[in-house]
């Protein structure tokens, strides 16, 4: 991963720490919403892969109501490079991991699962963005993801159907 200063501007905006920690953020909380527990660790990788890819943000379905495997079996181009993406978005991943925590906004339970903290959200959501920009439907999209993966079943099985490994 590049150091701050020589990441590209672009790259440096969309991967920036803070923005990613807040998308990793919402979707622990649906997860654990959806779920009553903290996000596993390694589902925390596979936010940000579909969450940023415009083509596979826009293909997400509207409502958990579709399954994850129907989903896969009905837009298979959803699987094509996702594995290369995921393992690109890794370092991003942790170190926006690691932003969360030191911020407050995300924190480890006694069991290693990943849960949000709300005592830090109010000053996090200062930072509002209109409902027709792309960091809005970032983040709408990272709830969903939460949520769609707290009903998918077992990590093992989340990766199978994505046909990638931890």
């Amino acid at each position: 991963m590049q150091s701050w200063e020589q990441r590209p501007f672009e790259y440096a905006n969309l991967l920036n720490p803070a923005f990613c920690s807040i998308l990793l953020r919402n979707a622990i909380k649906s997860y654990h919403t959806q779920k009553k527990q903290g996000m596993p660790y390694p589902l925390l990788f596979l936010v940000l892969p579909l969450v940023l890819h415009g083509s596979t943000r826009n293909a997400l379905p509207k409502t958990t109501v579709t399954k994850l495997h129907i989903w896969l079996q009905r837009q298979p181009e959803a699987r094509v490079g996702f594995g290369d993406r995921t393992s690109s978005l890794v370092p991003y991943t942790k170190e926006a991991l690691a932003f969360g925590m030191q911020t407050g906004i995300v924190n480890i339970c006694d069991d290693g699962n990943f849960t949000y903290v709300n005592a830090k959200l109010k000053r996090i959501l200062a930072v509002s963005w209109s409902k027709d920009t792309e960091p809005y439907s970032c983040c709408k999209k990272a709830e969903f993801v939460g949520r769609w993966l707290a009903q998918a079943g077992e990590v093992s099985t989340i990766y199978t159907m994505w046909g990638i490994c931890p």
